[in-house]
Protein backbone atom coordinates (compact mmCIF):
# COMPACT_ATOMS: atom_id res chain seq x y z
CA UNK A 1 0.00 0.00 0.00
CA UNK A 2 3.10 2.50 0.57
CA UNK A 3 4.30 1.91 -2.67
CA UNK A 4 0.82 2.87 -4.23
CA UNK A 5 0.46 5.57 -2.09
CA UNK A 6 3.96 7.22 -2.87
CA UNK A 7 3.18 7.00 -6.58
CA UNK A 8 0.03 8.20 -6.58
CA UNK A 9 1.25 11.59 -4.69
CA UNK A 10 4.08 12.06 -7.00
CA UNK A 11 3.93 14.20 -9.74
CA UNK A 12 3.38 12.99 -13.38
CA UNK A 13 1.88 14.67 -16.06
CA UNK A 14 1.84 13.33 -19.38
CA UNK A 15 5.90 14.47 -20.01
CA UNK A 16 6.75 15.02 -16.91
CA UNK A 17 7.01 11.77 -15.15
CA UNK A 18 10.68 12.20 -13.81
CA UNK A 19 9.18 11.92 -10.18
CA UNK A 20 7.10 8.97 -10.71
CA UNK A 21 10.08 7.26 -12.80
CA UNK A 22 12.72 8.48 -10.37
CA UNK A 23 10.62 6.74 -7.79
CA UNK A 24 10.05 3.50 -9.51
CA UNK A 25 13.84 3.54 -10.61
CA UNK A 26 14.82 3.21 -6.92
CA UNK A 27 12.84 0.20 -6.27
CA UNK A 28 13.80 -2.27 -9.72
CA UNK A 29 17.65 -0.39 -9.16
CA UNK A 30 18.73 -4.16 -8.73
CA UNK A 31 18.06 -5.19 -12.36
CA UNK A 32 19.79 -2.18 -13.63
CA UNK A 33 16.95 0.09 -15.15
CA UNK A 34 17.14 1.88 -18.44
CA UNK A 35 15.62 4.77 -19.62
CA UNK A 36 15.28 5.90 -22.88
CA UNK A 37 14.57 8.93 -24.88
CA UNK A 38 11.07 9.01 -24.65
CA UNK A 39 11.00 8.57 -21.14
CA UNK A 40 10.09 4.91 -19.99
CA UNK A 41 11.91 2.91 -17.31
CA UNK A 42 13.00 -0.46 -19.08
CA UNK A 43 13.66 -3.06 -16.93
CA UNK A 44 14.18 -7.05 -17.68
CA UNK A 45 14.97 -9.81 -15.13
CA UNK A 46 17.26 -11.36 -17.51
CA UNK A 47 15.63 -14.81 -18.01
CA UNK A 48 15.79 -17.67 -20.98
CA UNK A 49 12.68 -18.25 -23.01
CA UNK A 50 9.70 -16.07 -24.95
CA UNK A 51 10.10 -12.78 -23.34
CA UNK A 52 6.90 -11.42 -22.09
CA UNK A 53 6.46 -7.66 -21.86
CA UNK A 54 4.33 -6.11 -19.49
CA UNK A 55 3.51 -2.31 -19.57
CA UNK A 56 1.68 0.41 -17.04
CA UNK A 57 1.74 4.02 -18.18
CA UNK A 58 3.25 6.10 -15.63
CA UNK A 59 2.13 9.71 -16.69
CA UNK A 60 -1.68 10.94 -15.34
CA UNK A 61 -3.95 13.82 -16.89
CA UNK A 62 -3.09 17.44 -15.70
CA UNK A 63 -2.40 20.93 -16.97
CA UNK A 64 0.13 23.31 -18.60
CA UNK A 65 0.48 26.56 -18.52
CA UNK A 66 -0.33 28.62 -21.77
CA UNK A 67 -0.44 32.39 -20.69
CA UNK A 68 0.38 34.46 -17.65
CA UNK A 69 -2.04 37.63 -17.87
CA UNK A 70 -1.32 41.07 -16.83
CA UNK A 71 -3.57 40.25 -13.45
CA UNK A 72 -0.94 37.47 -12.53
CA UNK A 73 -4.13 35.03 -13.45
CA UNK A 74 -2.68 32.12 -15.17
CA UNK A 75 -4.51 30.37 -18.53
CA UNK A 76 -3.91 26.50 -19.32
CA UNK A 77 -4.77 23.94 -21.41
CA UNK A 78 -5.49 20.24 -20.55
CA UNK A 79 -2.91 17.35 -20.76
CA UNK A 80 -5.05 14.40 -21.57
CA UNK A 81 -8.92 13.94 -21.90
CA UNK A 82 -10.12 15.95 -19.50
CA UNK A 83 -13.80 17.12 -19.01
CA UNK A 84 -13.31 20.91 -17.34
CA UNK A 85 -16.23 20.38 -15.36
CA UNK A 86 -14.73 18.71 -13.02
CA UNK A 87 -12.06 21.39 -12.89
CA UNK A 88 -13.71 24.29 -10.87
CA UNK A 89 -12.56 25.08 -7.19
CA UNK A 90 -9.79 22.69 -7.65
CA UNK A 91 -6.28 22.87 -6.03
CA UNK A 92 -3.32 21.88 -8.17
CA UNK A 93 0.81 22.30 -7.97
CA UNK A 94 2.83 23.60 -10.76
CA UNK A 95 6.10 24.07 -11.53
CA UNK A 96 9.38 22.26 -9.86
CA UNK A 97 8.14 25.02 -7.56
CA UNK A 98 4.63 23.45 -6.71
CA UNK A 99 3.59 26.61 -6.55
CA UNK A 100 -0.28 26.51 -5.72
CA UNK A 101 -3.46 27.35 -7.46
CA UNK A 102 -6.85 27.07 -7.63
CA UNK A 103 -8.89 26.72 -10.71
CA UNK A 104 -11.25 29.29 -10.81
CA UNK A 105 -14.36 30.97 -13.15
CA UNK A 106 -16.54 34.07 -13.19
CA UNK A 107 -19.03 33.79 -10.55
CA UNK A 108 -22.44 31.83 -11.36
CA UNK A 109 -23.89 35.25 -10.21
CA UNK A 110 -22.31 36.67 -13.06
CA UNK A 111 -22.42 33.93 -15.81
CA UNK A 112 -25.27 34.21 -18.74
CA UNK A 113 -27.58 32.30 -20.34
CA UNK A 114 -25.20 31.43 -23.28
CA UNK A 115 -21.97 31.24 -21.42
CA UNK A 116 -19.85 28.14 -21.82
CA UNK A 117 -17.77 26.21 -19.69
CA UNK A 118 -14.22 25.21 -21.34
CA UNK A 119 -10.46 26.14 -20.64
CA UNK A 120 -11.22 29.32 -22.17
CA UNK A 121 -13.43 30.03 -19.48
CA UNK A 122 -11.07 29.21 -16.84
CA UNK A 123 -7.95 30.60 -15.08
CA UNK A 124 -5.91 29.41 -12.11
CA UNK A 125 -4.99 32.35 -9.20
CA UNK A 126 -2.06 31.58 -7.58
CA UNK A 127 -2.15 34.95 -5.62
CA UNK A 128 -0.44 36.79 -7.40
CA UNK A 129 -0.48 40.54 -7.57
CA UNK A 130 0.66 40.96 -11.77
CA UNK A 131 2.39 39.62 -14.36
CA UNK A 132 5.97 39.54 -12.81
CA UNK A 133 4.66 38.84 -9.35
CA UNK A 134 3.33 35.36 -11.41
CA UNK A 135 6.42 35.08 -13.17
CA UNK A 136 9.16 35.37 -10.39
CA UNK A 137 7.28 31.74 -9.65
CA UNK A 138 5.52 30.70 -12.39
CA UNK A 139 6.68 29.49 -16.39
CA UNK A 140 4.80 28.99 -19.50
CA UNK A 141 4.79 25.37 -20.35
CA UNK A 142 5.02 24.72 -16.69
CA UNK A 143 2.92 21.46 -15.64
CA UNK A 144 0.24 21.76 -13.13
CA UNK A 145 -0.78 18.35 -11.28
CA UNK A 146 -3.95 17.98 -9.08
CA UNK A 147 -3.26 17.91 -5.29
CA UNK A 148 -2.53 14.94 -3.33
CA UNK A 149 -5.44 12.24 -2.07
CA UNK A 150 -5.27 9.03 -1.01
CA UNK A 151 -8.15 7.54 1.37
CA UNK A 152 -9.68 4.45 2.06
CA UNK A 153 -13.90 4.18 2.47
CA UNK A 154 -16.68 2.45 2.44
CA UNK A 155 -16.02 -1.67 1.55
CA UNK A 156 -12.42 -1.48 0.57
CA UNK A 157 -12.77 1.41 -1.43
CA UNK A 158 -9.77 3.71 -2.18
CA UNK A 159 -9.91 7.40 -3.69
CA UNK A 160 -6.99 8.88 -4.87
CA UNK A 161 -5.12 11.18 -7.45
CA UNK A 162 -3.99 9.42 -10.41
CA UNK A 163 -5.12 5.71 -9.78
CA UNK A 164 -4.86 6.31 -13.46
CA UNK A 165 -2.23 4.23 -13.51
CA UNK A 166 0.23 4.23 -10.73
CA UNK A 167 -2.21 1.34 -9.59
CA UNK A 168 -0.75 -0.54 -12.68
CA UNK A 169 2.74 0.67 -11.83
CA UNK A 170 2.36 -0.39 -8.49
CA UNK A 171 1.37 -3.73 -8.95
CA UNK A 172 4.06 -4.33 -11.96
CA UNK A 173 6.43 -2.91 -9.42
CA UNK A 174 5.84 -6.28 -7.33
CA UNK A 175 5.52 -8.28 -10.18
CA UNK A 176 8.93 -7.36 -10.78
CA UNK A 177 10.13 -9.54 -7.57
CA UNK A 178 8.43 -12.93 -9.16
CA UNK A 179 10.77 -15.47 -10.84
CA UNK A 180 9.21 -17.25 -14.27
CA UNK A 181 10.64 -19.68 -16.38
CA UNK A 182 10.63 -16.57 -19.16
CA UNK A 183 12.53 -13.53 -19.98
CA UNK A 184 10.35 -10.36 -18.05
CA UNK A 185 10.57 -7.74 -19.04
CA UNK A 186 8.70 -4.31 -17.35
CA UNK A 187 8.22 -1.14 -19.08
CA UNK A 188 6.81 1.79 -16.92
CA UNK A 189 5.79 4.00 -20.12
CA UNK A 190 5.41 7.53 -20.30
CA UNK A 191 3.11 9.74 -21.96
CA UNK A 192 0.13 7.44 -22.46
CA UNK A 193 -2.64 9.85 -21.85
CA UNK A 194 -1.17 12.11 -24.50
CA UNK A 195 -1.46 9.74 -27.87
CA UNK A 196 0.52 6.39 -26.15
CA UNK A 197 4.16 7.47 -27.53
CA UNK A 198 6.43 5.87 -24.94
CA UNK A 199 4.55 2.30 -25.39
CA UNK A 200 5.88 1.94 -29.49
CA UNK A 201 9.84 2.70 -28.49
CA UNK A 202 9.46 0.10 -25.38
CA UNK A 203 8.41 -2.57 -27.35
CA UNK A 204 10.89 -1.94 -30.15
CA UNK A 205 13.15 -1.69 -27.72
CA UNK A 206 12.39 -5.31 -26.03
CA UNK A 207 11.32 -7.38 -29.26
CA UNK A 208 8.68 -9.31 -27.11
CA UNK A 209 7.22 -12.41 -28.02
CA UNK A 210 4.08 -11.32 -26.25
CA UNK A 211 2.73 -8.37 -23.77
CA UNK A 212 0.37 -7.72 -21.49
CA UNK A 213 -1.08 -4.42 -20.71
CA UNK A 214 -1.99 -3.39 -17.13
CA UNK A 215 -4.23 -0.63 -17.07
CA UNK A 216 -6.87 1.06 -14.99
CA UNK A 217 -10.57 1.68 -17.19
CA UNK A 218 -13.45 3.28 -17.31
CA UNK A 219 -16.91 1.99 -15.35
CA UNK A 220 -20.98 3.34 -15.27
CA UNK A 221 -22.15 1.71 -12.03
CA UNK A 222 -22.93 4.94 -10.37
CA UNK A 223 -26.34 5.26 -11.40
CA UNK A 224 -28.70 2.91 -12.71
CA UNK A 225 -28.36 1.89 -16.45
CA UNK A 226 -28.98 -1.25 -18.41
CA UNK A 227 -26.37 -4.18 -17.96
CA UNK A 228 -25.36 -4.10 -21.51
CA UNK A 229 -24.56 -0.22 -21.33
CA UNK A 230 -22.21 -0.91 -18.62
CA UNK A 231 -18.84 -0.95 -19.43
CA UNK A 232 -17.60 -2.47 -15.92
CA UNK A 233 -18.34 -1.96 -12.32
CA UNK A 234 -16.23 -1.64 -8.88
CA UNK A 235 -15.69 -4.59 -7.08
CA UNK A 236 -16.63 -7.23 -9.67
CA UNK A 237 -13.17 -8.13 -10.26
CA UNK A 238 -10.20 -7.22 -12.65
CA UNK A 239 -11.62 -6.46 -16.33
CA UNK A 240 -10.26 -8.41 -19.67
CA UNK A 241 -10.46 -6.03 -22.98
CA UNK A 242 -12.44 -8.13 -25.74
CA UNK A 243 -11.63 -4.81 -28.02
CA UNK A 244 -11.03 -1.18 -27.76
CA UNK A 245 -10.84 1.97 -30.04
CA UNK A 246 -6.78 0.87 -30.35
CA UNK A 247 -6.52 -2.34 -30.47
CA UNK A 248 -7.93 -6.05 -31.09
CA UNK A 249 -6.29 -7.94 -28.42
CA UNK A 250 -4.86 -11.46 -29.19
CA UNK A 251 -7.36 -14.23 -28.35
CA UNK A 252 -4.80 -16.82 -27.16
CA UNK A 253 -3.01 -14.68 -24.72
CA UNK A 254 -6.29 -13.19 -23.36
CA UNK A 255 -8.08 -16.50 -22.89
CA UNK A 256 -5.17 -17.75 -21.10
CA UNK A 257 -5.78 -15.03 -18.77
CA UNK A 258 -9.24 -16.27 -18.48
CA UNK A 259 -8.64 -20.00 -18.18
CA UNK A 260 -6.62 -18.78 -15.33
CA UNK A 261 -9.06 -16.77 -13.16
CA UNK A 262 -11.77 -19.52 -14.00
CA UNK A 263 -9.53 -21.99 -12.67
CA UNK A 264 -8.48 -20.15 -9.10
CA UNK A 265 -11.45 -18.79 -9.04
CA UNK A 266 -10.58 -15.05 -9.24
CA UNK A 267 -13.73 -13.19 -9.83
CA UNK A 268 -13.07 -11.03 -13.44
CA UNK A 269 -15.45 -9.22 -16.05
CA UNK A 270 -15.04 -8.07 -19.21
CA UNK A 271 -15.04 -4.76 -20.40
CA UNK A 272 -18.64 -4.22 -22.74
CA UNK A 273 -18.06 -1.39 -24.52
CA UNK A 274 -15.37 -0.48 -27.43
CA UNK A 275 -14.58 3.14 -26.24
CA UNK A 276 -11.28 4.19 -24.97
CA UNK A 277 -7.33 3.18 -25.50
CA UNK A 278 -4.65 1.83 -24.29
CA UNK A 279 -0.66 0.70 -24.94
CA UNK A 280 -2.03 -1.79 -26.45
CA UNK A 281 -2.43 -0.09 -30.17
CA UNK A 282 1.22 1.27 -30.27
CA UNK A 283 2.52 -2.24 -28.51
CA UNK A 284 0.48 -4.94 -30.65
CA UNK A 285 1.70 -3.04 -34.02
CA UNK A 286 4.98 -2.89 -33.21
CA UNK A 287 7.82 -4.74 -35.19
CA UNK A 288 5.49 -7.62 -37.26
CA UNK A 289 3.32 -7.21 -34.57
CA UNK A 290 3.07 -8.28 -31.42
CA UNK A 291 0.52 -10.63 -29.77
CA UNK A 292 -1.25 -8.27 -26.73
CA UNK A 293 -3.64 -8.54 -23.99
CA UNK A 294 -5.30 -5.83 -21.97
CA UNK A 295 -6.01 -6.12 -18.22
CA UNK A 296 -7.40 -3.42 -15.98
CA UNK A 297 -9.11 -2.21 -12.76
CA UNK A 298 -13.13 -0.76 -13.16
CA UNK A 299 -12.08 3.01 -11.80
CA UNK A 300 -14.37 5.49 -11.44
CA UNK A 301 -14.43 9.55 -12.15
CA UNK A 302 -11.25 8.14 -14.87
CA UNK A 303 -9.75 11.26 -15.77
CA UNK A 304 -10.50 13.42 -12.72
CA UNK A 305 -8.40 14.74 -9.80
CA UNK A 306 -9.61 11.81 -7.71
CA UNK A 307 -10.56 8.20 -8.84
CA UNK A 308 -11.59 5.24 -7.20
CA UNK A 309 -11.05 2.14 -7.25
CA UNK A 310 -11.48 -1.53 -5.31
CA UNK A 311 -8.73 -2.57 -2.75
CA UNK A 312 -10.79 -6.27 -3.36
CA UNK A 313 -10.08 -5.47 -7.52
CA UNK A 314 -6.53 -4.76 -7.08
CA UNK A 315 -5.30 -7.92 -5.07
CA UNK A 316 -7.39 -10.22 -7.40
CA UNK A 317 -5.66 -8.57 -10.44
CA UNK A 318 -1.84 -9.06 -8.52
CA UNK A 319 -2.99 -12.56 -8.24
CA UNK A 320 -4.28 -13.25 -11.32
CA UNK A 321 -0.96 -12.14 -12.93
CA UNK A 322 1.06 -13.84 -10.22
CA UNK A 323 -0.17 -16.83 -10.78
CA UNK A 324 -0.35 -16.45 -14.77
CA UNK A 325 3.52 -15.49 -14.83
CA UNK A 326 4.24 -18.99 -12.62
CA UNK A 327 2.36 -20.88 -15.09
CA UNK A 328 4.11 -19.62 -17.71
CA UNK A 329 6.77 -22.13 -16.04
Amino acid sequence: MNVLEDLCKASGVSGNEDEVRNYLRGLCSYYNPTVDVMGNLLVSTGGKGKKILFAAHMDEVGLIISEIEDSGFLRFKTVGGIDTGVLIGKKVFIGAKKTVGIIGIRAVHLQGKNDEMNEESLYIDIGAENKEDAESVVSLGDYACFEHVFKKFGDNLLAAKALDNRAGCAIMAELLKRDGAYNLCFAFTAQEETGCRGAAAAADYFEPDLAVIIETTICADTYPTEPHKTPTSVGKGPVITFLDRTSVPDRDVMNSLIEMANMQNIPWQFKKTNMGGTDAGSVSRALDGIPTAVVALPCRNLHSPVTVISMNDYMNLFRLLDLWIKDLG
